[in-house]
């Protein structure tokens, strides 16, 4: 009866962790208050007391977020993380694959390795299931080429773990899908910007907008050419500048008098006539609530 009353005690406390740490994903990505409804969150499985769990998911429209649990992960093994172990997710039956990191902080900016091991410790690791949480992104467009490979409305992702030179402890896998989209779009017309420091005009076509990113799509002289392999840098570079700015210093404004910035292009794409610039962050926005989207003096957008 002992024995029994541990076991469930045991099961109880994986159990727990899964449940508190999907509540904890939606309090720091900021989900309820921001009025996200593409977040899909999974029904914790009873009695499972080691693997792989799946929490939720959310598509900001060019990357699938996945958020789980796998255990066990000893603290020996956590304590080598990050210069000797490793995180990694994999799609079986395909090539695609890539790393998954401990999920921290949305708002949280570490550095060094021992800051990081111990911020991974603190709130991406719980000691008495052995269970860490983990954040995997997955590209959009090659989980719909996967699917296709795999002739099947999902993917089975697998993740690996591995402690220095030796054979990684394999999780899972669990089935993953393409959640819905929440996007608004803003046509600006568009607008032409100048930028006085630099001297160059820009035209403001339109956004897209999703809780988790944006794309922001401008048109320049030259622009194809300078999103080429056989691109002049020194050319692109003022340009380059200027991709930024409309990204860094835009300003989404919304009911309440607070603005938001979407940060830097993280990649831009020339497609279809438009540079697309790509942002993205950690904690939802609620896209609903934008009223102006202003560039300095210049008013993009207004409801």
């Amino acid at each position: 009866a002992a024995l029994l009353l541990a076991l469930g005690a045991a099961a109880y406390a994986v159990w727990s962790i899964h449940a508190s740490r999907q509540q904890e994903l939606k309090t720091d990505l900021r989900i309820e208050e921001s009025g996200v409804d593409s977040y899909v969150e999974f029904a914790v499985p009873e009695g499972q007391t080691q693997g792989l769990v799946l929490l939720s998911t959310v598509n900001d429209g060019t990357e699938q977020h996945v958020y789980l649990n796998i255990s066990p992960v000893s603290e020996q093994e956590i304590l080598r993380f990050p210069e000797e172990l490793r995180f990694a997710w994999s799609i079986p039956g395909t090539e695609y694959g890539g790393f998954a990191a401990p999920q921290l902080p949305a708002e949280l900016s570490v550095s060094g390795a021992e800051a990081v091991s111990q911020a991974v410790r603190q709130y991406a690791y719980d000691a008495p299931s052995q269970t860490v949480t983990l954040h995997c992104l997955l590209d959009v467009e090659m989980v719909s080429d996967a699917m296709a490979q795999l002739g099947r409305p999902s993917v089975p992702l697998e993740i690996r773990m591995a402690v220095g030179d030796g054979e990684p402890s394999v999780f899972g896998p669990v089935d993953v899908t393409l959640t819905e989209v929440q996007r608004r779009s803003f046509d600006f017309g568009p607008v032409l910007y100048h930028d006085a420091e630099l001297d160059r005009d820009i035209e403001i076509v339109a956004l897209e907008l999703t809780p988790f990113g944006a794309v922001w799509k401008v048109r320049y002289e030259g622009a194809e050419s300078f999103h080429t392999p056989e691109a002049d840098w020194e050319a692109y570079a003022p340009w380059s500048a200027l991709e930024d700015k409309v990204c860094i210093e835009s300003r989404l404004v919304f009911s309440d008098g607070s603005s938001f910035s979407t940060g830097g292009a993280l990649t831009c794409p020339y497609e279809d006539g438009t540079v697309n610039l790509w942002c993205g962050w950690g904690s939802a926005i609620d896209i609903n609530d934008v009223q102006r989207i202003v560039l300095g003096d210049t008013v993009l957008w207004e409801r």
